[in-house]
């Protein structure tokens, strides 16, 4: 699936692979700055952003978008960044091909399963919260994006969440409001997508994993899952939540010029 992307910058590429309901466009400022030293793509997941839709949300099969991206981009390698999901299927692309990353970065999310024997995380409840929520909008009756968010704040308090799933509404040539999420997908693919990264492969290359001391995305006894698969590996804990990188961007663009090639074009 050719994947819509924006690249600017000139250096060693870098792809920046955003969150579940997010975009390229989330990173857009980190991009610019990054752009300095680097190739940047920011890029939209299949059925996120305006990228194609389609029913299957693998791993397996986002992967295969990146690399094909890749591909097209006669990219024989690329420093990989992630968050959240991002997060997920930069590490699965990297321990299926290791030979096609430099470096990798994974932002506030560890390889294990989310959902296991039965017991469903945090984590899980929440992203099954906001997804009934935005399926049960009447879109076809909303005069405004105002009327969607006092609508959504029934069941999402949290402005700045609601702030940050509502740039998924788009809007018609006719005027009619509508998801540029697959929402459907989204929600059928759910299991899969907190599912554990396996693989016989390891990765020897510069790792470094972000994480935040308020957020449970990433604990003390996951540090020893990531190592069976990440060999030269560096942990940064931010007091943060989920979204560092809105949290702490200063510090995190810090750590990321100290941590990716600067000097290599």
């Amino acid at each position: 699936m050719k994947l819509n992307f924006k690249k600017f910058g000139k250096g060693c590429p870098l792809i920046i692979i955003h969150g579940l309901y997010g975009s390229g466009e989330n990173w857009f400022t980190f991009g610019r700055q990054l752009s300095k030293f680097f190739t940047v793509y920011l890029i939209d997941l299949r059925n996120h952003g305006s990228s194609p839709h389609h029913h299957d949300l693998s791993f397996e099969a986002m992967s295969n978008d990146i690399e094909e991206l890749m591909s097209n981009e006669q990219l024989d390698y690329a420093c990989l960044m992630g968050h959240s999901l991002g997060g997920k299927i930069a590490m699965y692309l990297t321990l299926k091909n290791p030979e096609k990353v430099k470096k990798l970065v994974v932002i506030d999310v560890a390889p294990r399963a989310y959902i296991k024997d039965g017991n469903i995380a945090p984590q899980v409840q929440f992203h099954k919260l906001i997804i009934d929520a935005l399926i049960n909008l009447n879109l076809k009756t909303a005069t405004s994006r105002s009327d969607i968010d006092k609508e959504l704040s029934y069941t999402i308090s949290q402005p700045a969440l609601r702030k940050f799933l509502l740039k998924n509404i788009k809007r018609s040539h006719t005027g009619d409001y509508f998801w540029g999420l697959n929402l459907h997908a989204i929600r059928d693919n759910l299991a899969g997508l907190m599912a554990e990264i396996k693989s016989y492969n390891t990765f020897n290359g510069d790792t470094l994993i972000v994480y935040g001391s308020r957020s449970d995305y990433v604990n003390e006894n996951d540090k020893q899952e990531f190592k069976k698969y990440f060999n030269n590996i560096r942990f940064e804990e931010f007091n943060t939540g989920h979204w560092l990188h809105a949290e702490e961007p200063e510090k995190l663009m810090n750590l990321l010029l100290h941590f990716l090639p600067l000097n290599e074009r």
